[in-house]
């Protein structure tokens, strides 16, 4: 297992891919988050798990000379309405599949949990599409990715700035056939805490959850909210400012994964050919138009970027801007978010609690009530 001190371990699972005969396993701590350990009776010493690792060996970072930057959408309006910004991972894994590609990126299982997948048919984008505000589990994907990319064929990796560096380690080396996005991310936040808020809203509406939909846009993209339907076909709506789901993970920093504090994968230049974001606070110069539908943030990298997106030109909006204009909307690219102060007192009686009542609690301690 990679001498790596706890907090710093990002749960990329990349030690977990390389190891050869099986003896690392990636196990929920009490917060919810998968960290690895090691079966010793297997273990061989061969050290592989600290190559990969990319906090102990961080790879070699793009030539991201010239990061171009776009406020972007989607031009059809059903897959900007459903994206958690523009919609232009949407079509960037449009391109890809469409060359007979592969994509991979988070989704929801059938008890709405978050995992990395493979797709390779467009039909099934939309399993990808979206925000999931809670640490995906990387599972063997790694090792999926690496026996499609020896096919030669395209493929798309989406995924945080610490995995899309853990798929690189665990790679080895870059291949000509991957194209690698990340997004500015503020940090991941617990499965536990995550499965707590939707046993309480379950509980609260007598009824199994059908589906789960962060950033929703029946408020707009700039009041954004959270969706949930239910199988009794009742629905649950809060925007970001009274959802307590939302505001415990952007008001109070409850529950973010404690290397998410000091995060090896802010900055530039970045290990991806893209990056994906919210273009918070653009101001467009063709006033025609309405940003409110959503707007992605592009950042394009690399050579590989560049001619991806430029492949999408006909099907969306693209208006060029500059890091400048981008980055003091999205500081997170940059820094890392702190933990809260009532982070600890979360954690401590989440297990005994229900979710929301814990929440009205900490809230009003944090407002002096």
């Amino acid at each position: 297992m990679p001498d790596l001190p706890k907090k710093q371990c990002t749960g990329c699972s990349a030690c977990f891919g390389i190891c050869p005969n099986g003896s690392i396993g990636m196990i929920a701590d009490g917060e919810g988050f998968l960290y690895p350990a090691v079966d010793r009776a297997k273990c061989v010493g061969c050290r592989l798990c600290e190559d990969v690792c990319p906090v102990l060996r961080k790879p070699a970072a793009k030539d991201c000379q010239g990061t171009r930057v776009f406020a972007a959408w989607s031009l059809d309006g059903e897959v900007r309405r459903r994206s958690t910004s523009g919609g232009i991972f949407t079509e960037l894994a449009k391109a890809v599949i469409g060359r007979g590609g592969y994509v991979a990126g988070a989704r929801y299982d059938d008890a709405h949990l978050v995992g990395h997948r493979v797709i390779a048919s467009e039909w099934d984008i939309p399993l990808l599409r979206q925000s999931k505000y809670v640490q995906s589990d990387m599972g063997a994907v790694f090792r999926e990715v690496k026996e499609l990319l020896e096919k030669g064929r395209p493929f798309l990796f989406a995924g945080c700035p610490c995995q899309v560096a853990g798929l690189l380690g665990f790679l080895g080396r870059d291949y000509d056939n991957l194209l690698l996005c990340d997004f500015i991310c503020r940090g991941v936040n617990s499965p536990k805490a995550y499965k707590k808020y939707l046993e309480s809203l379950e509980k609260q509406y007598r009824s199994k959850i059908r589906r789960v939909w962060f950033k929703n846009k029946t408020l707009g993209w700039n009041r954004f909210g959270t969706r949930i339907e239910f199988e009794d076909g009742t629905e649950y709506f809060a925007d970001r400012d009274t959802d307590p789901f939302m505001r415990g993970y952007l008001n109070y920093n409850l529950y973010l994964r404690p290397s998410c504090s000091d995060c090896s994968f802010k900055g530039f230049p970045r290990h991806s050919d893209i990056t994906l974001a919210d273009f918070w606070g653009i101001r467009l110069r063709d006033g025609s138009v309405d940003e409110d539908g959503g707007t992605s943030l592009v950042m394009l990298h690399t050579q590989k970027g560049r001619e991806l997106f430029e492949s999408i030109r006909e099907r969306i909006f693209q208006e060029e801007h500059t890091l400048g204009e981008a980055l003091p909307f999205n500081q997170c690219a940059e820094r890392s978010v702190l933990p809260g102060k009532y982070r600890d007192l979360f954690f401590r009686e989440i297990d005994r609690s229900d979710f929301f009542e814990l929440l009205h609690q900490i809230m009003e301690k944090s407002d002096g009530k």
